[in-house]
């Protein structure tokens, strides 16, 4: 997968980052599934498609809330890792490896279509339109986001530098920015959408040596883009920065964005 970061193209390979990606980023804390289902998303029976799911982040919980799920992603490799922890946990959760704006789904319809921290890496036009060939008539789509507060701690701050320096395309990034980059009620929704709601909070995520190192692993600016040799570099030096900055577990805030919309025509442009 090639992604604009910056000014520069970056070739991703999410399929490496698998293993890392279903232990260390497990997604969003209870806190954020009982906003959502004050919104109706989650609840039984309720069939819901979860586009660029990765390894299952949302569709997992989702799935034992008894929700229908559907999750599509790209890569074969974490669409493969999905499917053998759904076996495992005794979830019947259908995945599927294609191209979001592409699948073919036939007359299918959902009463909720989920995009969690994959939004910009989809073609605009395309997935709008896919979205409203396979969105209910009155269904919703949401689009979340979590990422660590930037300069909220030394351990942040420590690690940020440190991945700035293994891959320069991750320079400048600030998570505030990244948050504030959708807007509200963003330019492409005037046409398709009206805005259901709106809602930013921040929450100390737990973590432990192991689990920050693996968050980044997986991350993109390193397991998605580095070569095996930089990961495992990057990985041992920041083992050594937690061993000097932080005690074994420790709290990170993070900024959780939840933005929900509601179709406000039968027909997408």
């Amino acid at each position: 997968m090639l992604v604009k970061d910056g000014q520069e193209k970056v070739a991703l390979n999410w399929d490496v980052t698998s293993d890392d990606y279903i232990i260390h980023r497990r997604g969003y804390p209870g806190s954020f599934f009982r906003l959502i289902r004050q919104f109706g998303i989650g609840m039984p029976w309720q069939q819901i498609l979860d586009i660029g799911t990765g390894t299952g982040a949302l569709a997992f919980p989702l799935a034992r809330q008894h929700s229908f799920v559907t999750g599509v992603d790209i890569s074969p490799g974490q669409i493969a890792t999905a499917r053998r922890m759904a076996e495992k946990d005794g979830l019947d959760i259908r995945f599927i490896v294609a191209p979001a704006e592409d699948i073919d789904l036939g007359n299918e319809r959902f009463d909720v279509i989920t995009a969690s921290m994959c939004w910009d890496y989809f073609d605009r036009q395309r997935i709008l339109k896919m979205i409203g060939n396979y969105l209910h008539r009155d269904g919703v789509l949401m689009l979340s986001h979590i990422i660590w507060k930037s300069d909220s701690s030394d351990i942040v701050r420590a690690t940020e530098e440190l991945v700035s320096h293994f891959n320069r395309s991750f320079l400048g990034f600030h998570s505030e920015e990244r948050v504030a980059h959708w807007g509200v009620i963003p330019e492409w929704s005037a046409k398709s959408f009206q805005l259901q709601t709106y809602h930013r909070y921040t929450e100390n995520i737990a973590f432990t040596h192991k689990s920050w190192r693996g968050r980044f692993r997986a991350s993109k600016w390193i397991g998605a883009a580095l070569s095996e040799d930089d990961t495992r570099a990057f990985d041992s030096e920041l083992q050594r920065i937690l061993n000097r900055t932080v005690p074994e577990k420790f709290f990170v805030p993070h900024n959780i964005v939840v933005q929900i919309f509601r179709r406000n025509n039968p027909r997408f442009v």
